[in-house]
């Protein structure tokens, strides 16, 4: 392994001279300082130096890593997040690493626990089963800010309440009165429930909703799919699903039953996802904007690590995308 010393001697300098210009502490005000620095960088590439990651971290104090932490990667959409988080994180010079809380065999207060042992410089929690108060004391050892959860403790969250009631109107334009919701749990603020938003849209509306209108599942395509049965014993012509991955898996269970879609049942979904434009037929979605809410999440962060406080809050709004999963209703 090549070290300061085999680069100041090839270099015909001092080794405290080559740590200051690879540290970027040497001064190079004059051209010839330029030219020597230039020199010492060339040789320590072609050297194939490698700095000594704990002599930095004992100097610096930080590690350039920040940790995130996923209860799960069956969701294409978890991927498309956790991706535009490592990009946004290498833009402000952190790398990323990924910690899947769903392995744990312990409870995921204790599995963070453990996970920030890594030597993070932050956190980014994108676990839905970490309650406020793990998070609270979580916080008190880390910088550490959770994605997209409420307003109370994260730096931007989607209306996923404006996202419902852009659904639904959707539907009721076509002409459905009936509107089931197929959903998994929320976490979080019970004001972005999907279903608190669901009987809100139902409270303003001249239609009484119905309790076995709201069809509860988990967040997976097999859970969909086995909720096809209950949509199928009601007497609904829509169905809102709580992500993508539900409307993909009740599409095909209603297909089993002799369904189609949206000739028997249009059917919308929350998050647009990539699944949205394959699977058929293609499916009507409310947008979340991914992209904006990573940038202000990973932005936050950086305040917290830099010393200043965090941000508050931006709340943002779904765009409608409208494909081939819904049509007019029947009448007669």
């Amino acid at each position: 392994m090549t070290t300061l010393k085999d680069i100041a001697t090839a270099a015909g300098v001092s080794v405290d001279t080559v740590s200051r210009v690879l540290n970027g502490k040497a001064g190079e005000a004059w051209p010839s300082a330029v030219r020597r620095a230039e020199r010492i960088r060339e040789i320590a590439t072609q050297l194939n130096y490698a700095p000594n990651k704990a002599a930095q971290i004992m100097r610096t104090r930080k590690t350039h890593q920040i940790g995130v932490l996923v209860s799960e990667l069956y969701n294409p959409f978890t991927g498309r997040k956790v991706e535009a988080i490592a990009d946004a994180l290498a833009g402000y010079g952190y790398e990323m690493l990924l910690g899947l809380t769903r392995s744990r065999a312990t409870d995921p207060a204790e599995f963070f626990e453990k996970f920030s042992r890594n030597l993070l410089d932050g956190v980014i929690n994108l676990d839905p089963l970490l309650g406020t108060e793990d998070l609270r004391r979580i916080a008190r050892k880390i910088p550490f800010v959770t994605f997209g959860r409420s307003e109370e403790e994260s730096p931007a969250v989607f209306d996923v309440r404006a996202a419902v009631e852009l659904l639904m109107e959707h539907l009721w334009s076509l002409g459905h009165r009936r509107i089931a919701i197929v959903t998994g749990f929320d976490k979080g603020d019970a004001k972005l429930t999907r279903v608190a938003a669901w009987e809100s849209f139902y409270a303003n509306h001249p239609v009484a909703a119905r309790r076995e209108w709201i069809i509860r599942a988990n967040w997976k395509a097999e859970d969909g799919q086995r909720a096809a049965e209950q949509l199928a014993a009601t007497d609904c012509t829509a169905c809102l699903a709580g992500n993508d991955l539900l409307a993909v898996g009740l599409i095909a269970g209603l297909r089993a039953f002799g369904k189609e879609v949206p000739r028997d049942y249009s059917v919308v979904s929350i998050e647009d996802s990539l699944l949205t434009e394959v699977t058929y037929p293609t499916l009507t979605s409310a947008r979340q904007p991914v992209g904006e809410l990573v940038r202000l999440t990973v932005a936050a962060l950086v305040e917290l690590l830099e010393g200043r406080p965090m941000p508050a809050c931006q709340v943002l709004p779904p765009e409608l995308m409208v494909r081939n999963s819904c049509a007019p209703v029947e009448v007669g």
